[in-house]
């Protein structure tokens, strides 16, 4: 089973004496039809039923999930049910020094799933971005996994356009896809009118820090090939919130400004919906003002 559909590395293959040759994506009952004609079916076997949506992802993905208390929102079928339908995924979720029921909530979620849900634990809570940090350097070790992405816990941009940002960098020469949460026609982007105005003020700020005209930076949905992971986060980033800036900033000084604009895309997502319950409150977008200047006196001196 290949994502590889080149017609002569199909023939060379039945040549060298394979049975069968199956390509990715593929649905599961179709590859379970096919090996029992090539095997049989055992005289004792105890059929299982086999969904007929679920699919084998032609790539290999690691999806990061940073939760802090988080146990009256974690929508546990909503993950559930796309993992289950979808083979070649791994959720990650990093439980940030919860103090509620989050890590409970989570070990009851892989529970028989163990193969394609994990949980990395921390002690202490150390913010979202060193969650993340933390969540992608554990998936890396898996050299199964093609790209490896984060998504937010309460699913404010839903696994549909997870999965486009996916379906983007793999068709493509894009090291990072990110979701942008700009409102336009046929999406679905709701946002609180006054988080509207602080996120517009900022945005302004974090365009002038990395000179790239990204419309936003912070959408908490992003994918990116695992060749660059371990460089991107092998340091803790500076700021618990900012770390995606310090994402793009990074990749800027790295390969320099005009390799990073073709490195990285930016994906209107087609729903985005501000969740009650966000732990940064408007105060707290005040103070991302002062992290910004401190993002850019810090990046400007360390390389």
């Amino acid at each position: 089973m290949s994502g590889n559909t080149n017609e002569e590395t199909i023939v060379n293959g039945f040549d060298l004496g394979i049975d069968d040759f199956v390509k990715k994506p593929a649905q599961l009952s179709e590859l379970t039809v096919r090996v029992r004609r090539l095997i049989g079916t055992p005289i004792n076997a105890k059929k299982k039923r086999v969904s007929s949506n679920s699919k084998i992802s032609k790539a290999c993905v690691g999806i990061v999930i940073p939760c802090y208390n988080e146990e009256s929102r974690l929508l546990s079928k909503e993950f559930t049910d796309f993992i289950e339908s979808n083979l070649g995924y791994h959720l990650c979720f990093v439980n940030d020094g919860s103090t509620d029921k989050t890590l409970e909530v989570l070990k009851q979620l892989t529970l028989g799933r163990e193969d394609y849900i994990s949980v990395f634990h921390c002690k202490k809570n150390k913010g979202k971005g060193e969650a993340v940090r933390q969540g992608i350097l554990h998936l890396v070790k898996d050299s199964q996994l093609d790209y490896l992405g984060y998504l937010d816990a309460d699913l404010s941009t839903d696994f549909k356009d997870f999965e486009d940002l996916v379906k983007t960098i793999d068709g493509s020469n894009y090291k990072i896809v990110s979701g942008s949460r700009i409102a336009r026609m046929g999406a679905d982007i709701h946002k609180e009118s006054a988080r509207e105005i602080i996120s517009l003020t900022i945005n302004l700020i974090i365009r002038k820090i990395l000179g790239m005209n990204f419309k936003d930076t912070q959408c908490g949905a992003k994918i990116m090939h695992r060749d660059i992971v371990e460089e991107v986060f092998a340091e803790k980033f500076i700021t618990r919130w900012l770390f995606d800036v310090e994402i793009f900033k990074r990749i800027r000084n790295m390969y320099g400004k005009e390799q990073a604009k073709r490195m990285i895309c930016e994906q209107p997502l087609n729903r985005w919906v501000h969740e009650e319950g966000s732990k940064l409150s408007m105060k707290d977008s005040f103070a991302i003002i002062g992290q910004l200047f401190q993002i850019s006196s810090h990046y400007r001196q360390a390389y």
